[in-house]
């Protein structure tokens, strides 16, 4: 269980598979102390302990995505060269199998709607994307998982997918697993999803050209999607891409460029003197290249090519053969055994098994357990199901798995178990509700008549010294009417495991999140004879806050958006303003002593407390984004009362759970208990459209489509006629327009019709 654990850490943090159970496999210590490789002791190991454990390119991997502050990078850079020099070609066939280079791949264009950003972020967060495309795909074609180059219109191929697997439909169509689909895009059908599990930006932009299809002929046009051999694995090619870089930079340099704008011009695919005949002036200017210099650069590329001095740097290696030998055989094999071994069960399950079997690699023997295993639950299901059918009643397919799980755990049998499948379906029809029932105003009044009774203390100290928070009814119209900025916005600070218990990381932390303004860090002295400001940096708080003299005057230019002459000294700023006058000085002091030049603006305060052996921070204002980058912060417990916010930050699904965990606390804080799935509802309610909406006439209750109760809620008069305007019917479907009207309401007993027929015995009327 612990080799599984370090492998999925060791994947999370992007090592590949078979390297990560390789360091899994790896251990440290002798006799007793023996024990396996973790990733505390990768980023303590010294070179030597590495190397005998690792090759210099897996020891590239590990400082990459883990890190060692011990290794110069540049010792193992060198080991990984003189590595390559001994192999069969560039690369070994170990290597290859790591790398999981491809021989078909794709270049496919960023459908519309999505930025490349996005799609990063989401990745990210959320471990893989599921992008839809317009046109179909043949998904059987591909081994899995295989490179897509993202095409970007105007910008050229970028950034390098994983794509994982292809779902192709007979026509539009979304997805089941529609949480892994950009926000904006859930409700979009698609004829193809794309399964991206991995979104790499290349070290330059690369051109179509230097793609080649299946038939050897070279890549035009990226439209839609185009098949080609995939040669470019960005881990491998990773020192062939640093050595063209030096080779290419080095080469505009000499043409009488500066070396920002060398390097710009190779990240934008020019990397030999050729490419610049062929772009346009603007690009050329974009890149850093002077307006002044842009003919002399043009000429001295045009001398430099005819006298041949275009280095090919590093030519890309075909091994699709070898990758094909070692790889994919053994990658397909999985899914072919697993397949195999779970004839005759259903579906869903096969699927399940064939997963789990490609995911963990697993041998024959252990997926003819697993398959075992999943047979016997089948049987037990189908008691299960007997035991139902014996009453006459349904179950929901996973309360019935479950229940036939415990069953296979705890050995029950017969009588016992159609007994807890009778109190279960019992107990899950009290929790169900009639389909006609009202749950909205159900939901209301449970809301509603308790927050009537609601103490009127709007602020109070929750236990933490001069904190001030909105509590009460003031705090539960704030949830509802989703204000985007709370009254007293507030952030629960966790520190991670690390540092939980360590009073003096909690101190530090809180100074650098908690903002200060100029005179706290400077001395500020009005000089009246020259009528200028002389602003004087305290050093010992300058080393404490990790600033220099340069970062406070460009912060006091940024944030203050100063447009006074500044003048810098050795350890000190002058300003002054240019149209001197008294009143002008006075103005720019106090707009001084107001700038914000340390810390998060948006936190005013930050206050340590010790809960039992740990200690976490409580802010007054709050900036989720910026404190979930502090490595000290622990990002699974970090919370804040702002909704809006996490939304922004976390997502839609995240913000629906803060606002059912708000209200509770809310509620609860008062003493008043009301049923969870009411405030589910709500929550529901106010995320379903994929954004936080108020429960007000600016947002649900303003989107009804019945005019009498828009009307019947507030600004009557305006619904009212721009109803008549437009002629806008009403159908009288729901509780307060049949109230209004006087009509029986469609729903409970009032949703049964009944008639009563008048025909006679005989047959007659």
């Amino acid at each position: 269980m612990a080799k599984f654990d370090t492998v999925r850490a060791l994947q999370r943090r992007g090592i590949p598979r078979d390297l990560a159970e390789k360091i899994a496999d790896a251990t440290i210590g002798r006799g007793e102390t023996k024990r396996g490789l973790r990733i505390d002791d990768l980023k303590k190991m010294t070179l030597r302990q590495l190397l005998s454990r690792f090759s210099n390119r897996d020891i590239l991997y590990i400082l990459d995505k883990i890190g060692n502050k011990k290794i110069d990078r540049e010792v193992v850079l060198e080991g990984a060269r003189e590595e390559d020099k001994t192999q069969v070609g560039p690369i070994s066939a170990d290597v290859v199998l790591r790398r999981v280079e491809r021989k078909l791949g794709i270049i496919w264009s960023l459908p519309e709607g999505y930025t490349i950003e996005g799609m990063v972020e989401r990745v990210a967060s959320k471990g893989e994307l599921l992008v839809g495309v317009a046109f179909p795909i043949n998904a059987k074609q591909f081994r899995y998982p295989f490179n897509g180059y993202i095409y970007l219109k105007n910008r050229g191929i970028c950034y390098q997918s994983v794509i994982s697997e292809v779902l192709s439909f007979d026509r539009p169509d979304i997805p089941e697993e529609v949480e892994l689909v950009m926000p904006d895009r859930e409700e979009e059908p698609y004829v193809s999803f794309l399964r991206v599990s991995e979104v790499i930006e290349l070290p330059r932009m690369m051109h179509l050209e230097e793609y080649h299809k299946m038939d050897g002929t070279s890549v035009r046009s990226a439209r839609n999607y185009t098949q080609i051999e995939d040669h470019l694995d960005l881990e491998r090619e990773r020192i062939r891409f640093a050595e063209e870089r030096e080779v290419a930079t080095k080469m505009f340099i000499s043409l009488g460029v500066s070396e920002k704008a060398a390097v710009n011009l190779y990240k934008r695919g020019l990397f030999i003197s050729t490419h610049v005949a062929d772009v346009s002036d603007a690009l050329l200017r974009e890149c850093g290249v002077p307006a002044s210099k842009l003919e002399k650069f043009r000429n001295g590329a045009v001398k430099y090519s005819k006298d041949k001095k275009d280095e090919k740097v590093v030519s890309v290696v075909d091994v699709s053969k070898a990758t094909e030998v070692h790889g994919e055989k053994k990658i397909s094999s999985y899914r072919k055994s697993a397949r195999r071994e779970s004839k005759g069960l259903p579906n869903h399950y096969i699927n399940e098994i064939i997963r789990n079997s490609e995911e963990q690699r697993l041998p024959k023997k252990e997926i003819v357990a697993m398959v075992s295993s999943y047979e016997k639950l089948v049987k037990k299901e189908e008691e299960v199901q007997a035991s139902l059918n014996e009453i006459g009643m349904e179950m929901n397919q996973s309360i019935l798995r479950r229940v036939a799980e415990m069953a296979i755990d705890r050995n029950v049998k017969g009588k016992d178990l159609s007994e807890i499948v009778m109190r279960c379906v019992k107990q899950s029809d009290r929790t169900q509700i009639d389909a006609t029932e009202a749950v909205g105003v159900l939901a209301a009044q449970s809301i509603g008549e308790p927050g009537t009774q609601m103490t009127m203390r709007t602020f109070h100290y929750a236990g933490v010294a001069e904190m001030n928070v909105t509590l009460g009814l003031p705090r539960l119209i704030e949830i509802v009417d989703a204000r985007r900025l709370p009254k007293t916005p507030i952030m629960e600070v966790f520190l991670s495991p690390k540092y939980a218990t360590k009073k003096d990381v909690a101190m530090k932390l809180a100074g650098k999140i908690e903002s200060r303004a100029v005179p706290h860090i400077a001395d500020i002295h009005t000089d009246i004879t020259n009528l200028r400001i002389i602003v004087k940096p305290k050093e010992k708080l300058m080393k404490e806050f990790d600033l220099s003299i340069d970062v406070i005057a460009a912060r006091m230019k940024k944030n203050g958006r100063l447009k006074c002459k500044m003048e810098l000294e050795t350890d000190s700023i002058i300003l002054q303003e240019e149209d001197v006058s008294f009143k002008k000085l006075y103005v720019l002091e106090d707009k001084i002593r107001n700038l914000k030049v340390a810390g998060i603006p948006e936190i005013s305060r930050a206050i340590v407390k010790k809960e039992g052996k740990e200690y976490k921070l409580f802010t007054e204002g709050s900036n989720l984004k910026r404190i979930l980058q502090f490595e000290e912060v622990d990002g699974a417990r970090t919370t804040t009362n702002s909704i809006h916010e996490i939304a922004e930050v976390l997502g839609i699904e995240a913000a629906r759970n803060s606002i059912i965990y708000e209200l509770e606390e809310t509620l609860g804080g008062q003493g008043l208990q009301v049923d969870v799935r009411h405030l589910m509802l709500v929550s529901e309610v106010m995320t379903m459209e994929g954004m936080v909406r108020a429960i007000g006439r600016h947002g649900i209750s303003g989107r009804k489509t019945s005019v009498l109760a828009r009307a019947a809620f507030e600004i009557t008069s305006a619904h009212l006629l721009g109803a008549g305007l437009t002629g806008e019917c009403d159908e009288l479907g729901g509780v307060a327009e049949n109230i209004i009207v006087g009509q029986p309401i469609s729903l409970g007993t009032g949703a049964i019709s009944v008639t009563y027929n008048t025909t006679k015995k005989g047959g007659k009327k």
